[in-house]
């Protein structure tokens, strides 16, 4: 690996990390400026006013430091991109952008559910792009035909079973795993932040774990790498305002956009969706309870509440920076897991051992404190 192909991938780090940090003192003055806080009482812990588009350098961070990879990719021949990828890139920053405008929005006035999940939606078309009318397969660098106009999950890996393939199947079929997943994607980390550091601090071992994993393939995928560098670099320069107790908040606008962007980079350049279901595991657990549970209780899913494992847990008397603990502690472990080099059936050991855990806590959690209505 050239200097100049390790010096692009600590840039995009870096980068972000920069923006993001300088960016977030005057987001800070401009959102108790315009009133954009958040107030205590309610499902909310926090004890004074605190900022709430914070989004807004998380996304001024990442743009920049995906824009001055180019500089790097123009220059070094290792770091060269294909037309399908920069097309990706566009369509990556196209949706990213319209799902974190919407839910800038959302942080200002609170939007019902209905424009939330026709952003998510539309983001999610955004990022299929060109395939929507497109559905040819094109050549590869080896002229194999696996490429795609537009950001696709193709296909899977199931233990003992192989590749399934969704494009096989039927182009549609891709088109909607694809739009559900990064909707998912974008609910599991919205969902999760609702503790000081929480989805900040899962996003960024998330990202770092993807562009380690692109980075150890054979050949390695630096130019993918990139984007989920990028990622971390905006996570890390947030997390220092984030950490409890928070002098910000993400906002939907942060977490939305940082779970689009997972669900982004768990696609391209092949599907990594193991290495993000290993990381992701409590939180995408908690996710699919709280849809059940509140269901079943005959609430909406969306419907806010202090029934997320982590504020259960809180309330159950473990401090913030405990949870944050178990939470990163967990999500390293298990992503670490995901990337090292051992069998399928190994990593399927693993996902139910995670699996398990996740659920030991959610029954834990829920036995010593009853959900509380939300306010």
């Amino acid at each position: 690996m050239s200097l100049l192909t390790v010096a692009a991938l600590i840039s995009a780090f870096v980068i972000a990390f920069v923006v993001t940090a300088l960016t977030v003192p005057p987001v800070i003055r401009l959102c108790e400026r315009r009133g954009w806080v958040q107030h205590p009482g309610g499902r909310r812990s926090h004890v004074r006013p605190t900022p709430n588009v914070g989004g807004i350098a998380i996304y001024a961070g990442f743009v920049t430091s995906l824009l001055a990879t180019f500089i790097f990719t123009s220059a070094e021949p290792s770091l060269q991109r294909s037309e399908f990828e920069v097309l990706r890139i566009g369509l990556l920053l196209l949706g990213g952008t319209a799902i974190f405008l919407v839910m800038w929005v959302d942080d200002v006035v609170e939007l019902s559910w209905l424009p939330k999940f026709a952003a998510q939606a539309g983001a999610g078309l955004i990022a299929v792009g060109p395939y929507l009318w497109d559905q040819r397969r094109y050549p590869d660098a080896l002229g194999l035909p696996t490429e795609a106009r537009g950001i696709l999950l193709t296909a899977f890996n199931v233990p003992f079973i192989g590749q399934v393939s969704l494009w096989d199947a039927s182009p549609w079929l891709a088109i909607a795993a694809t739009v559900f997943w990064l909707g998912w994607m974008a609910n599991t980390i919205n969902w999760s932040d609702g503790l000081d550091g929480l989805a900040a601090g899962v996003s960024l071992i998330a990202a770092l774990m993807l562009a380690l994993h692109a980075l150890r393939l054979d050949p390695p995928q630096r130019t993918v790498a990139l984007v989920p560098l990028a990622l971390a670099g905006a996570c890390a320069g947030f997390l220092i305002f984030n950490l409890p107790p928070a002098r910000i908040f993400m906002g939907d606008s942060g977490a939305e956009f940082l779970g689009f962007l997972l669900g982004v980079s768990a696609i391209i350049g092949g599907a990594k969706l193991a290495t993000v279901l290993l990381v992701l595991g409590v939180p995408i657990l908690d996710v699919a309870w709280l849809i059940v549970a509140r269901t079943a209780s005959g609430r909406q899913p969306a419907q806010g509440g202090r029934d997320h494992l982590h504020h259960r847990l809180l309330d159950s008397g473990m401090s913030a920076r405990q949870i944050l603990a178990l939470y990163w502690g967990l999500s390293a472990s298990f992503g670490l897991l995901g990337i090292a080099d051992i069998s399928p059936s190994a990593k399927l050991i693993g996902l139910a051992l995670l699996l398990l855990i996740g659920a030991g806590l959610i029954v834990y959690a829920t036995r010593r404190v009853p959900a509380r209505s939300p306010q």
